[in-house]
């Protein structure tokens, strides 16, 4: 095992496709299935409002999910959910958290090796490269506010390199 978590001789795959969904507030768009068609891996940051959003999603991808500010319950987290995850897909590390402001003041990005971070909250879809480091926010795929575009994002991971693009829900 090398330090970097791979196995000697593991290469990372040269291509992957991720699909990015926030503020989905109980409601996925009957659009989002078709749009993540093929995708290997669902990154859904925050504000779910339902857990048959994400039950729906599975059906698609492997999902990981983390709460935010509207998942919260009296008693703490709805379904359990961690505030923040990292996941590895090909290759690259992903760190998830619904506000971007938190990842900055808990996580160094690249003390850990991330190479995507994604968060929601804002509903404003994001796509801005810093040190380094791709952040993606899809914006809002549930039911916005009017004159609030809906849209979700997705992450093609070519030769180790992730390149997004937001994908409006119109």
């Amino acid at each position: 095992m090398r330090a970097d978590g791979k196995k000697d001789g593991e290469r990372p795959r040269k291509r992957a496709l991720v699909g990015v969904i926030s503020d989905t507030h109980g409601y996925l768009d009957p659009r989002v299935p078709d749009l993540f068609a093929g995708v290997e891996h669902i990154v859904h940051a925050a504000d779910v409002g339902d857990m048959a959003v994400v039950e729906t999603l599975a059906q698609i991808a492997p999902v990981t999910v983390v709460s935010g500010n509207m998942d919260r319950s009296a008693g703490g987290e709805v379904a359990g959910l961690p505030s923040a995850a990292q996941v590895d897909v090909a290759g690259l590390r992903f760190l998830v958290a619904h506000i971007k402001e938190y990842v900055l003041r808990t996580w160094d990005p690249a003390e850990y090796g991330v190479a995507v971070v994604v968060c929601g909250h804002t509903h404003r879809a994001a796509i801005e490269e810093c040190d380094g480091v791709l952040y993606v926010n899809p914006g809002v795929a549930g039911r916005a506010a009017a004159g609030t575009p809906r849209s979700v994002a997705l992450i093609e991971i070519v030769d180790g390199r992730p390149q997004a693009r937001i994908v409006p829900l119109c």
